[in-house]
Protein backbone atom coordinates (compact mmCIF):
# COMPACT_ATOMS: atom_id res chain seq x y z
CA UNK A 1 0.00 0.00 0.00
CA UNK A 2 1.41 3.74 -0.51
CA UNK A 3 2.01 6.15 2.04
CA UNK A 4 -0.68 8.84 2.09
CA UNK A 5 -0.12 12.01 0.27
CA UNK A 6 -0.17 14.32 2.72
CA UNK A 7 1.06 13.73 6.47
CA UNK A 8 -0.85 11.79 9.25
CA UNK A 9 -2.58 14.05 11.70
CA UNK A 10 -1.65 13.80 15.26
CA UNK A 11 -5.91 13.09 15.85
CA UNK A 12 -5.12 9.94 13.76
CA UNK A 13 -1.78 9.00 15.97
CA UNK A 14 -3.46 9.74 19.09
CA UNK A 15 -7.02 7.20 17.56
CA UNK A 16 -4.93 5.02 16.87
CA UNK A 17 -2.94 4.86 20.03
CA UNK A 18 -6.20 4.73 21.90
CA UNK A 19 -7.34 1.47 19.56
CA UNK A 20 -3.84 -0.02 20.67
CA UNK A 21 -4.09 0.09 24.38
CA UNK A 22 -7.38 -1.51 24.58
CA UNK A 23 -6.00 -4.38 21.93
CA UNK A 24 -2.81 -4.96 23.78
CA UNK A 25 -4.85 -5.17 27.13
CA UNK A 26 -6.96 -7.90 25.93
CA UNK A 27 -3.57 -9.50 24.46
CA UNK A 28 -2.10 -9.27 27.83
CA UNK A 29 -4.87 -10.69 29.47
CA UNK A 30 -5.61 -13.79 27.03
CA UNK A 31 -1.62 -14.58 27.95
CA UNK A 32 -1.77 -14.61 31.88
CA UNK A 33 -5.29 -16.16 31.22
CA UNK A 34 -3.72 -19.24 29.51
CA UNK A 35 -0.73 -19.72 31.69
CA UNK A 36 -3.06 -19.24 34.29
CA UNK A 37 -5.11 -21.87 32.87
CA UNK A 38 -2.00 -24.47 31.99
CA UNK A 39 -0.48 -23.82 35.17
CA UNK A 40 -3.34 -23.22 38.01
CA UNK A 41 -6.22 -24.82 38.56
CA UNK A 42 -9.27 -24.26 36.27
CA UNK A 43 -12.42 -25.90 36.19
CA UNK A 44 -11.51 -27.00 32.76
CA UNK A 45 -8.42 -26.69 31.20
CA UNK A 46 -9.89 -26.48 27.91
CA UNK A 47 -12.54 -24.05 28.39
CA UNK A 48 -9.48 -21.88 30.00
CA UNK A 49 -7.49 -22.11 26.59
CA UNK A 50 -10.15 -21.60 24.74
CA UNK A 51 -10.97 -17.89 26.10
CA UNK A 52 -7.07 -17.26 26.30
CA UNK A 53 -6.89 -17.98 22.50
CA UNK A 54 -10.13 -15.79 21.60
CA UNK A 55 -8.93 -12.82 24.23
CA UNK A 56 -5.39 -12.79 22.32
CA UNK A 57 -6.74 -13.04 18.61
CA UNK A 58 -9.24 -10.27 19.93
CA UNK A 59 -6.29 -8.25 20.95
CA UNK A 60 -4.17 -9.02 18.23
CA UNK A 61 -6.85 -8.11 16.12
CA UNK A 62 -7.47 -4.83 17.52
CA UNK A 63 -4.12 -3.94 17.45
CA UNK A 64 -3.82 -4.52 13.62
CA UNK A 65 -6.62 -1.71 13.61
CA UNK A 66 -4.39 0.72 15.51
CA UNK A 67 -1.97 -0.19 12.68
CA UNK A 68 -4.47 0.29 10.05
CA UNK A 69 -5.10 3.66 11.37
CA UNK A 70 -1.26 4.68 11.39
CA UNK A 71 -1.34 3.75 7.72
CA UNK A 72 -4.43 6.45 7.72
CA UNK A 73 -6.54 3.84 5.67
CA UNK A 74 -10.16 4.14 5.99
CA UNK A 75 -11.04 0.42 6.44
CA UNK A 76 -9.41 1.11 10.18
CA UNK A 77 -12.23 3.69 11.28
CA UNK A 78 -15.14 1.10 11.77
CA UNK A 79 -13.61 -1.18 13.55
CA UNK A 80 -11.62 1.33 15.52
CA UNK A 81 -15.22 3.15 16.71
CA UNK A 82 -16.53 -0.11 17.29
CA UNK A 83 -14.19 -0.59 19.76
CA UNK A 84 -14.73 2.40 21.24
CA UNK A 85 -18.38 1.75 21.17
CA UNK A 86 -17.86 -1.59 23.26
CA UNK A 87 -15.60 0.21 25.70
CA UNK A 88 -18.30 2.87 26.47
CA UNK A 89 -21.44 -0.29 26.71
CA UNK A 90 -19.09 -2.20 29.09
CA UNK A 91 -19.01 0.93 31.24
CA UNK A 92 -22.96 0.71 31.62
CA UNK A 93 -22.06 -2.59 33.57
CA UNK A 94 -19.88 -1.28 35.83
CA UNK A 95 -22.38 1.57 36.32
CA UNK A 96 -24.47 -1.20 37.28
CA UNK A 97 -21.85 -3.10 39.31
CA UNK A 98 -21.17 0.03 41.26
CA UNK A 99 -17.96 0.58 39.68
CA UNK A 100 -19.01 3.93 38.77
CA UNK A 101 -15.60 5.56 38.86
CA UNK A 102 -14.04 3.13 36.44
CA UNK A 103 -17.09 3.30 34.31
CA UNK A 104 -16.98 7.31 33.96
CA UNK A 105 -13.33 6.81 33.03
CA UNK A 106 -14.24 4.18 30.41
CA UNK A 107 -17.04 6.65 28.97
CA UNK A 108 -14.47 9.09 28.56
CA UNK A 109 -11.81 7.09 27.44
CA UNK A 110 -14.46 6.16 25.13
CA UNK A 111 -15.68 9.75 23.72
CA UNK A 112 -12.28 11.09 23.64
CA UNK A 113 -11.44 8.01 20.56
CA UNK A 114 -14.55 8.69 19.11
CA UNK A 115 -13.70 12.24 18.86
CA UNK A 116 -10.07 11.60 17.95
CA UNK A 117 -11.56 9.51 14.94
CA UNK A 118 -14.19 12.11 13.64
CA UNK A 119 -12.10 15.14 14.37
CA UNK A 120 -11.48 17.05 11.22
CA UNK A 121 -7.87 16.40 11.01
CA UNK A 122 -8.77 12.62 10.96
CA UNK A 123 -11.76 13.04 8.81
CA UNK A 124 -9.95 14.31 5.91
CA UNK A 125 -7.08 11.79 5.31
CA UNK A 126 -9.67 8.43 6.52
CA UNK A 127 -12.46 9.23 4.02
CA UNK A 128 -12.00 7.88 0.88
Amino acid sequence: MSAPATPRPATVTGAAAATALPGAALTVFGIVELFDGLFGHPLSRAMAATLAVIYVLLGLGVMHVARGLLGCHAWARTPSLMTHLLIGGVAYWMFQGGYDVAAVLSIAYAVAGIALLFAPGSHKVLTR
